[in-house]
């Protein structure tokens, strides 16, 4: 399960236990590098106040009186330290009774030492005075002195121990309040409805978590604007598909109730239009929402504009013709950087548009070429024209000029808009041929080439 908390919790396990595990070590070395330091401490000061304490005239004429004895209670109390007073000719003077009666340290050279005496391991410190008259031995088991070493080993990896637990429970609650605030964020969005895509608060979250968050905020806000784009496509495409399949509709039950063949000749007509326009507003509704789903995703390649116009006037040229219009073309190079089907369905929707209103009688000149500021395409005709207050509205989806109700269903501009708004381009509007009618410029950014610098 791949779970931040989990793989915190792991680390915070992995590092506690590598610190207990340096923690022993250490403790493990220290200990055996200075096992000896407090005893050794305590033998040598007791050997050094032992030994000038001696009168040392009374121990060269001879030993002193009787040892003496301890009270019946102690006497019970295990001896683990002795005493050993040798003087310059070898001769055990004083030694307590835990002490054997040979030396702990046969050549009397000063200092520390380990040594077997007696059975029992012993360490040893022996001192002399100056003129080595008197000789101190002091002498503690060693089993006794590993015993308790043992157990301050053992005390302090339990303090350690305790330590690291207490650690980690504190770094365990660290990290439970510290992602909170996710376990918060993931409850509330569990806890929304459907298409409920409303920004996450922010101002709570700590402050490693609202970059995330804000990132998605920004992306939640995107998929509202798309989802509420969709809701209102498909409220405008249910509109507008409305009338002109109840037209169609309509013809159809003309003709089938037709009296004689030239009425039904002209409903079938009739009908043959109203399909034609309803397949051109489906193709219009698909080109959007295939714009609207490949925005950000749209293939780009450098092609001519001259031989795009070239293609489309081929393909449009009967449909044009049907409607008598004529069709004229002024094309220079005009190379580009964009996708071919695209640029082909703005030049379409420009034509469809120009030949609506200029039939009958009518012309349509299609020019592209080169300019100051870069590529460009026009589409001209010598049709009623466009009022000058309507030519920014008519780019809007499904806008119509007043008292032009039945001709177009105003998606062609606004997908010539939003083809022209993906390739970086710039629409102008103007007046058409002969002083009359209506004219749409496209200028495209100009294609950078390896000799180019940047400004």
């Amino acid at each position: 399960m791949n779970s931040i908390r989990a793989r915190v919790r792991r680390v915070f396990g992995l590092a506690l236990a590598f610190c207990w595990i340096c923690g022993v070590g250490v403790v493990v070395v220290y200990t055996a590098s200075n096992e000896h330091s407090l005893w050794d401490g305590k033998l040598q000061s007791f050997g050094t106040r032992l030994l000038l304490s001696l009168p040392a005239e009374e121990i060269n004429d001879g030993p002193f009186g009787p040892s003496l004895e301890l009270p019946p209670e102690m006497q019970r109390d295990p001896e683990n330290f002795a005493i050993q007073v040798w003087s310059n000719d070898r001769r055990l003077v004083i030694r307590s009774p835990a002490a054997p009666a040979t030396p702990f340290q046969p050549s009397f050279r000063n200092g520390f030492a380990t040594l077997e005496a007696g059975g029992q391991a012993w360490r040893v410190y022996t001192i002399s005075d100056r003129h080595s008259l008197v000789s101190v031995q002091v002498a503690n088991l060693q089993s006794v002195i590993d015993r308790e070493m043992v157990g301050e080993t053992l005390a302090a990896l339990a303090m350690m121990t305790a330590v690291l637990v207490l650690v980690a429970l504190l770094l365990l609650h660290a990290l439970d309040r510290s992602l909170r605030p996710l376990s918060v964020i993931e409850r509330a969005l569990l806890r929304r409805e459907a298409f409920d895509l409303t920004p996450l608060p922010v101002a709570a979250l700590p402050v490693e978590l609202q970059p995330l968050v804000t990132s998605f905020n920004h992306l939640l806000l995107q998929l509202d604007k798309a989802v509420a784009n969709e809701r209102r496509f498909l409220g405008d495409a249910a509109h507008e598909l409305r009338t002109p399949l109840s037209v169609l509709q309509a013809h159809v039950e003309v003709a089938l109730h037709a009296r004689h063949d030239d009425e039904r000749r002209q409903a079938l007509a009739m009908l043959q239009q109203g399909v034609r326009r309803s397949a051109r507003m489906a193709e219009q509704l698909l080109d959007m929402a295939r714009l609207d789903a490949m925005s950000c995703s749209m293939c780009m390649a450098p092609l001519d504009l001259a031989q795009l116009v070239e293609h489309v006037l081929h393909e449009y040229a009967y449909h044009a013709q049907s409607l008598g219009c004529r069709l004229d073309a002024d094309t220079a190079p005009a190379p580009v950087h964009g996708n071919l089907d695209e640029l082909a369905t703005l030049l379409r929707n420009l034509l469809d548009n120009a030949v609506r209103f200029a039939r009958d009688g009518g012309r349509v000149l299609v020019a592209c070429g080169v300019g100051p500021e870069g590529p460009w395409l026009s589409v001209a005709d010598d049709g009623p024209g466009v009022p000058e207050a309507e030519r920014d509205a008519i780019f809007q989806r499904f806008y119509r000029l007043p008292g032009n109700q039945g001709r177009g269903s105003g998606i062609g501009l606004s997908l010539v808009a939003a083809i022209a708004r993906l390739h970086g381009a710039r629409i102008g509007t103007g007046g058409g041929l002969a002083g009359k009618g209506f004219a749409v410029r496209v200028a495209f950014p100009a294609i950078r080439t390896r000799t180019d610098s940047p400004a």
